[in-house]
């Protein structure tokens, strides 16, 4: 397990200090500033707000003050982040409250007036939120299979509204729009089956993108916490973590940026060299104009099969289905949370869900199109 340091003597430690030329920047171990991954000679984040509120009051948390990597810095450690993406065999995004407030949506530990975090549209609700950048190119990542799996904290919808599968996102805290998985309270439990996916995919990452999350110590923290011991171990390529402000965690990160998330996703997406979609556009499913005749099904979550014929079996969050090939193979615990129930190899488009998807006669997904939203800027 990690040690936590205790918020008396977390907040105690002298973290600013004034350099040569005068600048304040974080004065802690090199490691704490860049992660085991990093450089000596790179220079230490430069500080940009200053706040001596806990960032999370009443848990292992930080001041709130904020910090930001300089430019060649930043542009030296997306370039380890984009190598680290290619080694690994199992990326894990884990995200919290961070990577929504560029959206509009508040988040917890942004507590200075002049937060970089706060500077955001003004929503009526949260639900008209649109996806950030981050989101965006993080769906891409999927896409690319450079990432296999999202831990997400936040109720908020935006991976999916960006276009990210939601058989590859465990929203572990709850759900604004799916009525089978309410939100949790924070002394509330984890649903049973999204806990023990997570568990899952726990051991299997081998590298996790922690953006936006505090890290104070909620259970699902051991996405990041896992792999960044298994690192120590050469078990993984351990933890890379994004914020603005520090963590408890952060010297067990083997990549630690101090940039706003979206400034390191636009950066990554160029070094990865991968598209993502631009914010004003909007998802529409297939046209059967444009690619004749358009089929729904389910997609088998192990093998990938597309539709699923034959038996179907279905979780008990409903949003996962395996065939009967890939059901055979569970273990008799693992069966325990799926049930039969029946397939079709096409559905109708009142039976359409948010799980369904599109394919053609030749059984190959349709890909939807992006289309700009009326009275948007050209």
């Amino acid at each position: 397990k990690i040690k936590v340091m205790s918020n008396r003597r977390n907040n105690k430690k002298k973290i600013v200090g004034a350099d040569e030329q005068g600048t304040l920047r974080l004065c802690v171990d090199f490691k704490e500033c860049h992660g085991f991954y990093g450089n000596t000679k790179w220079a230490k984040p430069r500080l940009v707000v200053k706040c001596d509120l806990e960032a999370r009051p009443g848990y292992q948390t930080c001041k709130a003050h904020e910090f930001n990597d300089e430019e060649d810095v930043l542009a030296s450690k997306i370039k380890v982040l984009a190598k680290l993406i290619g080694k690994a065999k199992h990326v894990t995004a884990y995200t919290g409250a961070g990577i929504s407030t560029a959206s509009g949506i508040n988040d917890y530990a942004s507590k200075a007036k002049d937060s970089k975090a706060l500077q955001r549209p003004k929503l009526k609700s949260g639900t008209l939120a649109r996806p950030t950048l981050a989101h965006r190119v993080l769906a891409a990542m999927e896409k690319e299979n450079l990432l296999h799996h999202w831990v997400q904290q936040n109720h908020d919808g935006l991976p999916q509204k960006a276009g990210y599968p939601q058989h590859k996102l465990n929203e572990i805290h709850g759900a604004w729009f799916d009525p089978s998985n309410p939100v949790v309270a924070m002394s509330g439990d984890l649903r049973d089956d999204l806990f023990q996916w997570m568990l899952e995919e726990e051991q299997k990452t081998d590298l996790c993108l922690t953006m936006g999350t505090s890290l104070c110590g909620m259970n699902s923290d051991r996405m990041a916490e896992t792999p960044a011991l298994k690192s120590f171990e050469g078990k993984a390529l351990g933890t890379v973590i994004v914020s603005l402000q520090r963590t408890q965690m952060d010297s067990y990160a083997g990549l630690r940026i101090f940039a706003t998330i979206d400034r390191v996703m636009e950066l990554l997406a160029q070094e990865l060299k991968i598209k993502y979609n631009i914010e004003d556009e909007i998802y529409e499913y297939p046209d059967a104009k444009v690619h004749g005749e358009i089929h729904w099904g389910k997609q088998c979550v192990v093998s990938g099969q597309m539709p699923i014929l034959g038996n179907l079996y279905q979780d008990r969050s409903k949003s996962r289905y395996v065939c009967e090939r890939a059901y055979q193979q569970l273990d008799k615990d693992e069966k325990k949370s799926y049930e039969l129930v029946e397939g079709k190899a096409r559905y109708e488009k009142k039976d359409v869900d948010v799980f369904a998807v599109p394919y053609d006669a030749n059984g190959k997904l349709v890909e939807g199109q992006r289309n700009k939203q009326k009275n948007a800027p050209p």
